[in-house]
């Protein structure tokens, strides 16, 4: 019985130390889980001053009491409990004081950044009679861009020669749109065209876009009448207001005037090229070409400054949202961000439990707003290295599995990082700058197809290589900034072959895209000849060729996402 009650003491202690140990254990893992979150949710960097000193303490508060317990500290340990569930009051505090607080919301609105919009504003400004924009507004006030007939083929009147007897109904409407394409033609001697600045992403449109889409329709439909039934100079002056018009979207700021101006200038350019190559033409129209011709010169440097100064001012308007200023000048945290006009117009007064939001942007943004500006700077900073690389890089769209930054981004500011997931991902910006050299490459290589008409004026055939040509044309033009190396060049027979060999740098016979006898994607850029159509791809073939292009992964995912089996 003694021996008995001896050893249940020393049971006791040892369930209490095998306890304890587990504890420990415990205690160690829950650290270290936290300490994980601390660091990697501090590397996201969305944390503001305010948020990083609470998390800090809040961490330090979990991870102090086992270090002092193990260490034999114990009063130091209770110090940190006390400091751990005092934070956690006063937050609780700071949320109850947020919910019940008495507050007028009919006067705030949500905080614009128009000092960065007049700056942009005023170097865009000019005097109305310079501003191709200006004239515009009286032809397009009068322009019915739903008055037109059925094209049935229409869509390539834009892009081959035809001739009226051909189509007769669209030879008419052409025939009674004359008036507005003089205009048009009017308009198109000017230089610079400056439209307002779209400074909110849901604000509405301030280029008139539908109205240029008709514009340009009319221009081309006439200039490729003019050139099929043989009035050639007719045909270019049409070719060369296009070219205007896209040098005026170009002028624009932002992105999507930039690709639409992008693919306006390639239209025209295939069908100068198209004059240069099949159309002879007398030294003194080969110099006209030559005088409307785009430059050659890169002038991306340029172009990204505006453009990034433009995206900044966009990014900040939309993390604006997150702030609320009133009449006097007033400024605080916004409940639920109203982020679309039609939010804007509708009942101002925030339900209550929205205000605690105001709370979770204290914790992840600057106190002034001024403060996003520094947000926008080191945001796009990561964008520099990836558009001005050279030669550009081959930018694969796909993401790798696995947990990635963007989910604790999601979790540290789910507002920001939804505006930077869905509006300024890095894919756009590359791939805008992809596009512009795609854009120069087609430049450069028209001024290519000009020297090789120029000689062979001259010589009576087509030169051998492409530095026959080098006193015709300017030695950049030589360069494709797709690769940066030369274009590819071929005489056959009768003509030529010139294209680039695009991003991947591999010779695929100036075949682009999808190319269904080799069952592959393929991503040369043709300046001369045009190629063959393909044929009508299956659904299936259409899957193929995105899922070469982006991944099979993204592809699945969109396809289940959007719900459709063929986009």
């Amino acid at each position: 019985m003694e021996e008995n009650a001896q050893q249940e003491p020393q049971a006791d202690a040892r369930r209490k130390r095998i306890v304890k140990a587990v504890g420990g254990v415990i205690a160690l893992l829950a650290t270290c889980f936290w300490l994980l979150v601390f660091v990697m949710v501090v590397r996201t960097g969305y944390l503001s001053r305010i948020g990083l000193v609470t998390a800090t303490v809040f961490i330090v508060s979990i991870i102090a009491p086992p270090f002092f317990v193990w260490t034999g500290r114990k009063r130091l340990a209770t110090v940190s409990h006390g400091v751990h569930f005092g934070l956690l009051g006063l937050v609780l505090l700071a949320g109850a004081t947020t919910y019940l607080w008495p507050q007028n919301d009919d006067t705030w609105r949500p905080y614009r950044f128009d000092d960065e919009l007049a700056k942009i504003e005023a170097q865009q400004a000019m005097p109305d009679v310079e501003n191709a924009a200006f004239h515009y507004a009286s032809v397009f006030a009068e322009m019915d861009v739903d008055d037109e007939p059925d094209f049935g083929a229409g869509a390539a009147l834009e892009s081959i020669p035809w001739k009226g007897d051909d189509h007769p109904q669209v030879s008419a409407w052409l025939e009674a749109q004359s008036g507005v394409v003089a205009s048009l033609m009017e308009i198109g001697r000017m230089e610079k065209c400056r439209w307002p600045v779209q400074a909110g992403l849901y604000e509405p449109y301030t280029v008139p876009y539908k109205k240029l889409r008709r514009s340009t329709l009319l221009l081309m439909g006439t200039g490729n009448r003019d050139l099929g039934e043989g009035r050639v100079d007719n045909a270019l002056t049409r070719y060369f207001c296009v070219l205007r018009m896209a040098d005026y979207l170009q002028q624009q700021p932002s992105r999507l005037d930039a690709r639409i101006g992008f693919g306006v200038e390639r239209n025209a350019l295939e069908m100068v090229r198209h004059i240069l190559v099949q159309s002879p033409q007398s030294s003194r129209g080969i110099a006209q070409i030559a005088e409307h011709l785009p430059l050659t010169t890169d002038t991306w440097s340029g172009q990204w400054r505006r453009l990034l100064e433009y995206e900044k001012l966009r990014y900040m308007n939309l993390l604006g949202r997150l702030y609320e200023v009133d009449g006097r000048g007033h400024i605080r945290f916004a409940g639920r961000p109203m982020i679309s006009p039609q939010d804007e117009g509708e009942q101002k007064q925030a339900k209550r439990p929205s205000r605690l939001l105001s709370l979770y942007w204290l914790m992840n943004m600057p106190l002034d707003p001024h403060g996003v500006r520094g947000l926008a700077d080191r945001y796009f900073a990561r964008f520099e290295p990836l558009v001005n690389t050279e030669p550009l890089p081959r930018i694969e769209r796909r993401r790798q599995p696995g947990l990635a930054w963007d989910d604790f981004r999601c979790v540290c500011n789910f507002y920001r990082w939804w505006a930077e997931a869905s509006f300024f991902r890095e894919e756009e910006y590359t791939d805008h700058r992809q596009q512009y050299a795609q854009c120069l490459s087609l430049r450069r290589g028209t001024w290519l197809a000009l020297g090789l008409r120029r000689y062979h004026d001259r010589h009576g055939a087509w030169p051998e290589s492409l530095d026959q040509i080098s006193e015709y044309v300017p030695p950049e033009a030589f360069r494709d900034p797709m690769t940066g190396e030369t274009f590819v060049y071929r005489p056959e027979a009768d003509s030529f072959a010139l294209y680039s060999t695009g991003l991947n740098r591999l010779d695929e016979g100036g075949r682009r895209g999808y190319v269904k006898a080799l069952d592959k994607v393929q991503d040369d850029l043709w300046i001369w000849p045009p190629p063959a159509p393909e044929p009508e791809l299956s659904d299936e073939e259409i899957r193929k060729q995105l899922e070469e292009i982006y991944g099979a992964e993204f592809v699945e995912t969109y396809l289940k996402d959007t719900g459709s089996k063929k986009q």
